[in-house]
């Protein structure tokens, strides 16, 4: 009776640990779905949730003339660093390193399980490529303010100059490589039929120069022309990847000069379901200063 009393206790035991480490798991795994663009009613509703942390990517002095109340000022271009190649020659505006940029992330109060929505002035780069930094980075709950600060204005909302005071946060940034390409990626997939280039600069920087092979989808087509820089509605952005001739079935990587126009193209590509996406960090600056070709229209 002993013996079975013990094994009965055993077999609990062991469901209860598998049990817990399965909870702890999910935990950190998110399974809901997360909406990517927050129109301004969404983000006025969310404001005081204490899950939910707004961002301000613009500089910061343009944050302290007025901000979305309780927003965060993290400047997206705070979170560079230069680059020193072996030839001597130094690439500006790479993202710092997991290691130095934890800081910066922790300080702005970002927790693992933050509902983070990010703003720009709108129809900007900033809020993108802070978007990118932060998949990059294995954040899983990251949306970005359709129109950003200038929707937010339009449609008559209130702002606030209080400098918004947070606990530091628990985010640890782990570098999601799949997210990221650079240099030597890019080389490897020219003229694959499985993975497209694509280049988000308008049509006249891409018919000067451009990685070979690549295509071109200029991240100002993707916003709407009506006063307030909303995105375009989701079908039509797919239409326009379409037409450049993108299939769901390929991996797609944006470049652009810098890493930031890119990081535009990149988000809608992750608004419209995509998940095998990448953005060049250092885009054409690292390739000319890696001595890579360069064609008019990629050759096309």
């Amino acid at each position: 009776m002993n013996i079975h009393i013990k094994a009965v206790v055993s077999s609990l035991l062991l469901i209860v640990l598998v049990g817990g480490s399965m909870f702890a798991a999910g935990a950190r795994t998110r399974t809901e779905p997360v909406e990517l663009l927050v129109s301004v009613d969404q983000l006025q509703a969310r404001l005081g949730d204490d899950r939910t942390l707004v961002l301000d990517a613009r500089a910061y002095a343009d944050h302290l003339s007025g901000f979305i109340p309780g927003a965060v000022s993290l400047p997206t271009d705070d979170l560079n660093r230069s680059v020193q190649l072996d030839n001597g020659r130094e690439v500006p505006r790479i993202v710092q390193e997991a290691d130095e940029i934890i800081y910066a992330l922790q300080d702005a109060g970002i927790n693992h399980n933050s509902r983070i929505v990010i703003y720009d002035q709108g129809g900007a780069t900033l809020a993108p490529r802070l978007f990118w930094i932060l998949e990059y980075y294995g954040h899983t709950n990251v949306a970005i303010l359709d129109g950003g600060f200038a929707a937010w204005q339009a449609a008559g909302l209130p702002t606030s100059t209080e400098v918004t005071d947070v606990a530091r946060g628990d985010f640890v940034p782990v570098p999601v490589p799949e997210r990221h390409a650079d240099f030597y990626y890019i080389v490897s997939v020219m003229g694959s039929d499985s993975t497209m280039i694509c280049n988000a600069l308008s049509e006249a920087s891409f018919a000067d120069a451009a990685i070979p092979g690549s295509t071109n989808l200029p991240q100002a087509n993707l916003f709407a022309n009506d006063g307030v820089p909303l995105l375009r509605h989701a079908e039509v952005l797919e239409q326009l990847l379409h037409d450049i001739g993108f299939d769901r079935s390929q991996e797609i990587v944006f470049y652009c000069g810098a890493g930031y126009a890119a990081s535009v193209d990149y988000f809608v590509a992750r608004l419209i379901g995509l998940e095998r996406v990448r953005m060049y960090d250092g885009s054409l600056q690292d390739w000319r200063a890696r001595d890579g070709q360069l064609l008019p229209g990629g050759g096309a």
